[in-house]
Order: structure tokens, then sequence, then C-alpha cells
């Protein structure tokens, strides 16, 4: 909660002072060199955020491809996906799973857990 309280300060004190900035300038800046400055501005921003989609897009993958090489190397030989078994216990299958093996013990909705 405290993260979001000063992300909420921070966007509010960006916006104030980019707001008074912009007075400012405008005072004492002539036309031409504002528009000039505020197209820059405004190109380093879209570069700024073509940048950030790159790299989001590139950190998607690579963070996918990470999950997928240990999912493997922890699964033990012959056992299934976890997805496919959680789908299978959402669905109310009990007792075989898709690699053929018992899903649960009978006991275990007794016990409330297994090993």
């Amino acid at each position: 909660m405290r993260r979001l309280f000063w992300i909420g300060v921070g966007v509010t004190a960006t916006v104030v002072v980019y707001r008074q900035g912009r007075k400012i300038v405008r005072q004492y800046l002539p036309a031409t060199i504002a528009e000039r400055a505020g197209k820059a501005a405004q190109e380093a921003g879209e570069r700024a955020g073509s940048a950030a989609q790159e790299f989001r897009a590139i950190f998607s993958e690579a963070r996918a491809r990470r999950e997928a090489e240990l999912m493997a190397a922890l699964l033990a030989e012959g056992q299934p996906d976890p997805a496919v078994t959680r789908a299978a216990r959402a669905s109310g299958a009990r007792g075989v799973i898709a690699a053929g093996g018992p899903d649960v013990d009978d006991d275990e909705a007794e016990l409330g857990y297994s090993f």
C-alpha cells in the first residue's frame, strides 16, 4: 500500500512540475524554439515508448522460454504437465489423469493433504 501511495505522489509531482515548466517555457522562449523543443521531446517520448514495448516483448519471450526450461527440469520422467493435472482436477475428473496413473489417493479428501 505504501508503494502505491508513493507512486501516486510521484505521478502528481511529475504532472505539477510538467505543467509549471511548460508555463515558464512559454513565457520566456520564442514560439519557434518552443515548438522545436516540444517536437523533440515528443519524438524522444515515442522512441522511449517503442523501446519499452520492444523490451517487454523480448523479456516476455525470454521469461516464457526460461519457465519452460525450468518446468522440464523439475518434472520427473513421465510426469504430466501441471496444467493438465490442474485442468483434470478442475473438471472433476478424479482417479485417472492423462498420463494413466492415479490422480489422488482415496483418503486424500479426508486427510486434506497428500505426499
